[in-house]
């Protein structure tokens, strides 16, 4: 490696080490608690799902160190598989943030390795949080200025951009010099790509712990880098680096520039609503327009949804996510679902996917009425909003329309502090925890900068 052009691994682990708490702007402090508190919530409402317990099951059979908690047991577990246990418990409800570029994200994943290294090794909140902070930066950047035209479209899982970011804020609580963050880095990035196959037809149960899993070898690999293995220099730019083999195209200016004035983390949305990202605006059009308007959806002759060409055109959006979803993973992911229970009960939580609802009649004929397509209002302005709408038609002869550009979460519509906590108790009371210890959770989130030892913060979830 020259000093004039170092390896994008090394400017990339430069990049990780240069976040420093005292150096954040406080809107980025309290966006990342803000993310923290709606990441935390998504793991309550997840307690007791069956992928949930898939991977708690594994966990307990595979054993390790008592380094660190997952969420809801009494007994700890090694860092990496309470990373891959939480990291399952926050994605589960399909509840956690989002982001869009050429790929898209669920970039608050990479809380399980943060706080899972942060309880070994006990760290401050502080510390906590500027790694939190870093890895949205490597994971977004790379969501923005890798792949061509994405990784979607060649057929890899947006969850391969977190592998490099849990890998780099994982060695940055361990304590490593950037040469060994680098390793870490690129340990992670040969071994950790995932295929988007998981989010195709019926979806599969696994996809709750996609994420979760490249956490897990983040860690391991910031693990292995601590203590003496290195990876390939040339993982991004080698002859058969992750570059041309998996993204095939990569800005490498964009992606390792020094850090300005505006952090990557301001830029993702959080969801109101128990969904997939592309189904957010559909959602609060659907809702809304249920909301101000006073019908019977038994009188209902016809249904209109509208979003954004591209989305039709996503690896997710195949047909078995426009029919009469199967399962609870399908049916998050299927917008006349997600519209028909909508409708139905002006929602759209962990409740409305009850298996009940999935066989519902109502909402299986609601669904026969529904048509998708796309509207020009929309389409100029994805990626950048995940907005949608819908048009009713009445038996009176009525015609109802709502749109939606930017949906409650986006940064130009963000949801206030006290509707966050609101998502945080309601998930929060699916779980063991009285009122005082939700109260008490929510305002050491709040204070988490000023927590000493992470540990003692997740003490508290033990029981939960």
């Amino acid at each position: 490696m020259s000093k004039e052009r170092p390896f994008v691994r090394d400017q990339l682990a430069e990049l990780v080490v240069a976040v420093r708490f005292d150096r954040l702007p406080a809107d980025v402090v309290k966006e990342a608690k803000r993310l923290m508190l709606d990441t935390l919530a998504c793991a309550f409402g997840a307690l007791g799902g069956e992928p949930v317990e898939a991977v708690r099951a594994t966990a307990h059979e595979l054993g390790g160190a008592p380094q660190a908690t997952a969420i809801g047991e009494r007994t700890r577990t090694s860092c990496a598989l309470a990373t891959l246990v939480n990291g399952t418990l926050f994605r589960y409800q399909d509840a956690n943030d989002y982001y869009f570029g050429r790929d898209p994200s669920h970039a608050s994943g990479n809380l399980a390795p943060v706080l899972a290294v942060a309880e070994h090794m006990h760290r401050s909140g502080a510390d906590a949080l500027a790694a939190f902070v870093a890895a949205y930066e490597v994971q977004l950047r790379l969501c923005d200025f890798a792949g061509t035209p994405s990784l979607w479209d060649r057929g890899w899982h947006h969850a391969t951009n977190m592998q490099f970011a849990s890998a780099a804020a994982a060695a940055r609580l361990l304590g490593l010099s950037p040469a060994q963050v680098a390793n870490a880095i690129s340990i992670a990035g040969t071994q950790n790509n995932t295929l988007t196959e998981s989010m195709r037809g019926r979806m599969c149960s696994m996809k709750a712990s996609i994420e979760a899993n490249t956490g897990k070898v983040g860690v391991e690999a910031a693990l292995l880098a601590k203590n003496g293995l290195t990876g390939p220099e040339g993982i991004f730019e080698g002859d058969f680096g992750w570059t041309r083999v998996v993204a095939g195209e990569v800005d490498y200016a964009k992606l390792t520039a020094p850090l300005g004035d505006h952090y990557k983390i301001m830029d993702t949305c959080m969801k109101p609503y128990s969904a997939h990202a592309l189904s957010q605006g559909l959602i609060e059009a659907t809702r809304c327009l249920r909301e101000e308007n006073a019908f019977d959806p038994d009188d209902i002759e016809s249904i209109k949804g509208f979003l954004a060409e591209p989305v039709f055109r996503q690896p997710s959006m195949d047909k078995a996510k426009l029919v009469i979803p199967e399962n609870r993973e399908t049916a998050d992911h299927s917008p006349s679902y997600l519209m028909a229970v909508a409708l139905l009960e002006k929602a759209c939580g962990p409740e409305q996917f009850r298996p009940e609802l999935l066989q519902s009649p109502q909402v299986r004929k609601l669904i026969g009425q529904i048509t998708l397509g796309p509207d020009p209002r929309l389409d100029s302005l994805y990626p950048a909003s995940m907005g949608g709408g819908i048009e009713v038609r009445l038996r009176d002869g009525r015609r109802l329309e709502k749109f939606v550009i930017h949906p409650p979460g986006h940064p130009r519509n963000r949801l206030s502090d006290q509707e966050v906590e609101m998502k945080f108790i309601r998930y929060a009371a699916q779980s063991s925890l009285d009122a005082g210890d939700i109260d008490a959770l929510i305002e050491s989130v709040w204070n988490f900068d000023r927590i000493d030892d992470v540990g003692r913060f997740m003490a508290v979830l033990q029981g939960a």
